[in-house]
């Protein structure tokens, strides 16, 4: 049974809202998507982030209301990714994400594809190589797609699972952190 929180989704490209709004339809039930203007990417999200903190999350606390903002580490990985976000805050004059707040930052790295690549089987990976060719053979091919992806991130995972997984990506770890950490702040609205 989803935890009931209206949660938008705050992404670069299609590839990451198809990924992601499956999940968190499952988890959440209700999930929006902040429409993407051309080009949207990383500035888009970058450019949205702190209104949407505000407007979203901030100006209705105690309400079932929450922001996932996912953003590509490309090159840079997670802890930059997430101090760009922190920074985009303070730019706007506002505090950085507070641990209590309906928030969630997921990071994949180096991009989504590489996520949806080892949820699909594939565990050759590692968070430094770019795999976005090799997921749209794959998509190509119809061995892999983001719905297969998405239906993986459910899949119970056993400590040896958790370990091999978090070794060669940590993001992907950390991203599943902060889904259910968001979990359990809607749990308690």
């Amino acid at each position: 049974m989803p935890r009931r929180l209206d949660c938008l989704l705050l992404c670069e490209d299609i590839e990451q809202e198809q990924f992601f709004r499956p999940i968190l339809k499952r988890m959440f039930g209700r999930v929006h998507v902040e429409p993407r203007k051309p080009p949207a990417g990383i500035n888009f999200v970058f450019e949205s982030y702190a209104r949407l903190v505000t407007e979203r999350v901030r100006r209705y606390p105690q309400q079932a209301r929450g922001l996932v903002v996912v953003v590509d580490g490309d090159k840079a990985g997670t802890l930059r990714r997430l101090n760009d976000l922190n920074q985009r805050l303070e730019m706007a004059g506002h505090a950085k994400r507070d641990a209590k707040e309906k928030i969630a930052a997921c990071i994949p790295c180096r991009t989504v594809e590489t996520w949806e690549l080892w949820l699909c089987g594939r565990r050759d990976l590692n968070e430094s190589d770019d795999y976005k060719a090799d997921w749209q053979i794959e998509k190509r091919k119809a061995t892999m797609d983001a719905k297969k992806a998405a239906a993986a991130w459910f899949c119970q995972l056993s400590q040896e699972a958790r370990k091999a997984e978090s070794t060669p990506l940590p993001s992907l770890r950390a991203g599943r952190a902060e889904l259910d950490h968001l979990a359990s702040l809607a749990n308690k609205t």
